[in-house]
């Protein structure tokens, strides 16, 4: 227990995301041996919606075949990787820069670590069921904004609050092509949360975070219209229906994986409410996100294919270690007040 968990850990992510990338490329391979063309129908706008307004993440790796002289099933590969990459060490310095791991002792360190560990373990078997190339690039890029909402930049003062406006709306219109409805719940959760005591607890002052957040929900609207009405206006559901929230209820084996993928999220969500933890805002709005986006998925979506909601899933790991870590370890049990907000 003297040893930080720092580099352990670090050495167990890194094993983990090359495990699910290599499992990840042989899904991709299998997937294009038996329909070739798959991915090539987004390349050329004749896909069904909504998957044609989806077209960052294979747009992308289409480029990069194009360039590199791979096939596109391996560069998707090398996108998912490097996103899981970016995606757990973004959230793992989270969890070291929060209060709640900065008070604790190092056996306090090394629970918070390990429950960490093992929430990316848990969602990233998922990633597989139902495999789809925008899942780990969403989680990658709300995993950077998290960050921005939260933690120091290598940045001059001054500059601080610019280069988190800007890399706000960055991430969001990156978001925007690859799935706009994770970026309109992330900026309307955060807005909300903007609207409470609660919002004063961001790296920007409340009003410009609110700010951002409501040209964050504009952006990602307005990317959505212009894929939908201007550039793709042939794609249509086809025989797919729009809405999915009977569907869902009619078949029982939906909630098999339903129910096991959710448990660490319905844990997270209900020690949240009973309003006994230190929890940052930017946490807050994540929470918040997440239980919009979790509304917009049982509606829209097909509650089987939970890698739906992995991102929001994935992003929300430091908050359930910090819980736990207050939960379970006495000597993290009633962090400061200063350092995050009570909910």
């Amino acid at each position: 227990m003297r040893q930080s968990p720092k580099r352990v850990v670090s050495i167990l992510l890194s094993l983990i995301v090359l495990s699910a990338g290599f499992l990840d490329y042989w899904s991709y391979s299998e997937t294009f041996y038996r329909e070739p063309g798959i991915w090539m129908d987004v390349v050329r706008g004749t896909a069904h919606a909504p998957s044609q307004s989806r077209v960052g993440v294979i747009d992308t790796a289409y480029f990069l075949a194009r360039h590199t002289h791979l096939a596109l099933r391996h560069t998707l590969a090398v996108l998912d990787v490097i996103s899981g990459f970016v995606a757990v060490f973004t959230l793992f310095l989270i969890l070291r820069r929060s209060a709640v791991y900065r008070v604790a002792d190092r056996a306090g360190e090394w629970f918070g670590a390990v429950s960490f560990v093992v929430l990316v373990q848990y969602y990233l078997a998922w990633v597989l069921w139902y495999q789809k190339p925008e899942t780990l690039p969403s989680a990658a890029m709300l995993a950077l904004a998290l960050l921005l909402l939260t933690g120091r930049l290598p940045l001059p003062e001054e500059l601080f609050g610019t280069a988190r406006v800007i890399g706000l709306l960055l991430l969001t219109a990156a978001q925007a092509f690859v799935r706009a409805d994770v970026a309109f719940a992330l900026h309307v959760g955060i807005l909300l949360v903007c609207l409470t005591p609660a919002g004063r607890g961001f790296a920007l002052p409340r009003w410009l975070q609110a700010g951002t957040s409501m040209a964050g929900v504009v952006l990602a609207i307005g990317v959505q219209y212009w894929l939908m009405k201007r550039v793709y206006p042939q794609a249509n559901y086809g025989k797919t229906q729009v809405l999915q929230l009977l569907l869902n209820l009619k078949s029982l084996k939906n909630f098999i994986p339903f129910i096991l993928f959710l448990v660490p999220f319905a844990w997270t969500v209900t020690m949240v409410t009973r309003r006994r933890y230190q929890i940052g805002s930017a946490e807050m709005g994540m929470v918040t996100a997440a239980v919009i986006f979790f509304g917009m998925w049982i509606t829209v979506g097909r509650i089987a294919e939970v890698r739906i909601f992995l991102p929001f899933a994935l992003a929300l790991a430091p908050l359930t270690a910090e819980i736990a870590m207050q939960q379970f370890l006495p000597s993290t049990d009633g962090v400061a007040a200063g350092s995050g907000v009570g909910v």
